[in-house]
């Protein structure tokens, strides 16, 4: 029985094959690593912009009582309202 080029040529793509299988495998774990290392600074940010949300709230609250605060609330977009007029240019 004589060796049969065919085999050769499929063992070789099967070699390949695994190869790149391997290699995939290893950058999908970098990948995964990673997000799994940025996990706790996704729940810190997120912490963050509750309780940012909260302060938005009571100044929103406390607004309804005092309106004197409103054009800070206007400045930094939190209650819609007439926007500050935008600063003239020299010469104009």
């Amino acid at each position: 029985m004589k060796n049969s080029p065919l085999i050769t040529i499929l063992l070789v793509a099967v070699c390949v094959m695994a190869v790149l299988v391997g290699g995939l495998a290893a950058v999908y774990e970098v990948h995964y690593r990673s997000l799994r290392n940025l996990q706790p600074q996704i729940v810190n940010l997120q912490g963050l912009q509750n309780r940012v949300n909260a302060v938005a709230n009571d100044a929103l609250e406390y607004s309804k009582h005092n309106p004197a605060i409103d054009p800070i609330l206007q400045a930094v977009n939190v209650k819609p309202g007439n926007p500050a007029p935008a600063p003239k240019g020299p010469g104009k």
